[in-house]
């Protein structure tokens, strides 16, 4: 064995760690490294974890929650950037990793390379198809702005507003460049969607502008969550980002795209005068045609009623007509009544002479059967009611107080002609009348035997 290494000083694990840590900080303190993106992870606590990698090697990289709102664009996979940090260990692990603080595409190619790939992505989602684009109203009443509230951009849009059409406009400030831009545009087009249920008025059209800039300064308008909220979007929305030749992914996605803010706010509103000049010749182009038009229609008319039969020569000459046609139907009228007046009389005395003879005959048949019928019949009545009164006779007979007289019995009678049916009731030396058959009569005095 060595001697050396046996005379050599021995370490803890600690310590060893210790001085490789201080080794590498020591000499890599702040570095630009150059790399492309591979794994990154972003965890509710905001930091940021990715592998930075080349052909052959991989290093951990972390981006604290305190500057991840620091950098102009936030790490991809598969782009190619240049990180500037510190170079760290953690000795508990023997890991070394670099503490990022900025980050930067290594160059335009790969920001454009980038957007490729995310452009031909919603490219295939039809987020850009124009199927889905909103109308812009031809005269809103209110416009939501969604720029920097400083600067020559809004100014602009206030201005030509002011100059074209004068409407009233709302302004959502928001950061347009940087990682939370994107994050600060979406919150705005949220808003004006909920500005009705606060009772205040929802705008008709909205435009997102801000001025020109490198690729990495708009980048933050190709971000996938604005473009799909763009798309989203109840209200039609107009971008202006940039110049005429910039151009970003919310330009393809907007209902309608701007070179300029400029133009922006003259897509928004038409002008005042133009459309007031507009509506008067159109007024005037319609009065004319409607006074022509009824000159022509008079004109017309004229030449018509020349035309046409003067309505009293036509009336003359059927006025002539109606009294020739009603001559000949009178007279046609007189001699046919008359005619059939003559066969109706004719018809009238045949026919009564015929049915009174028919009424005669077939009264007389009736008469003589009813005649017949009815001294039966009186003949029957009599014999019956003979009948009956022989009967009635007979026993009258039999019943009358004669009958009983006549077998020696006698009515007494006072003077005053009253029965008398008790000697009772007779009083002394009273006269008395006693009535034998045949109405023979005697009158005799009573005197009782003391």
């Amino acid at each position: 064995m060595n001697d050396n290494l046996i005379n050599s000083l021995e370490y803890t694990v600690s310590e060893l760690s210790t001085s490789i840590k201080r080794i590498i900080e020591d000499n890599f303190d702040y570095i630009r490294l150059k790399a492309e993106v591979g794994r990154v992870s972003k965890p509710k606590s905001g930091h940021i974890y990715l592998d930075l990698k080349d052909d052959t090697s991989v290093i951990s990289g972390i981006i604290w929650k305190g500057s991840v709102n620091k950098l102009n664009i936030l790490p991809e996979e598969g782009l190619e950037v240049v990180c500037t940090g510190k170079v760290t260990t953690y000795a508990g692990q023997s890991k070394y990793q670099i503490i990022i603080e900025n980050i930067e595409p290594y160059g335009v190619g790969a920001l454009m390379a980038l957007l490729e790939k995310r452009k031909e992505k919603l490219l295939k989602e039809n987020l850009f198809d124009d199927n889905f684009k909103k109308q812009i109203p031809f005269l809103p009443k209110r416009i939501g702005v969604i720029t920097s509230p400083t600067g020559a951009v809004i100014r602009d849009i206030l201005h030509r507003i002011e100059d074209r059409f004068p409407v009233n406009i709302t302004v959502w400030p928001v950061k347009v460049q940087g990682d939370s831009s994107p994050e600060e545009i979406i919150d705005a087009i949220e808003g004006f969607h909920l500005l009705d249920q606060s009772n205040l008025e929802k705008p008709d059209v909205i435009i997102i502008a801000r001025g020109g800039g490198s690729v990495e300064d708009l980048w933050g308008f190709n971000d996938e969550a604005l473009v799909r909220k763009v798309f989203d979007s109840k209200i039609p929305i107009i971008s202006a980002i940039g110049h005429e030749t910039d151009t970003t992914l919310i330009d393809l996605v907007a209902d309608l795209r701007a070179p300029t803010p400029t133009a922006a706010a003259e897509m928004a509103v038409p002008v005042r005068k133009i459309l007031i000049t507009s509506v008067e010749d159109s007024y005037e182009r319609i009065k004319n045609y409607i006074n022509n038009k009824i000159e022509f229609e008079e004109r017309s008319l004229l030449l018509l009623d020349k035309a046409i039969p003067k309505i009293e020569v036509m009336l003359k000459n059927y006025n002539l007509r109606y009294k020739k046609a009603s001559s000949i139907l009178n007279i046609s009228l007189v001699s046919m009544i008359k005619h059939y007046q003559d066969i109706f009389l004719r018809k009238t005395v045949s026919f009564k002479a015929n049915m009174l003879t028919k009424n005669f005959n077939f009264t007389k048949d009736d008469f003589l059967e009813v005649s017949k019928s009815l001294i039966n019949s009186t003949v029957n009545i009599f014999d019956k009611k003979t009948n009956s009164l022989q009967l009635q006779s007979g026993l009258l007979d039999v019943l009358s107080h004669n009958s009983v007289l006549k077998r020696g019995f006698a009515i007494v009678k006072d003077k005053k002609s009253k029965i008398i049916t008790s000697s009772k009731k007779i009083k002394e030396d009273e006269e008395l009348m006693i009535n034998f058959y045949k109405n023979d009569k005697i009158k005799v005095s009573l005197k009782r035997d003391k």
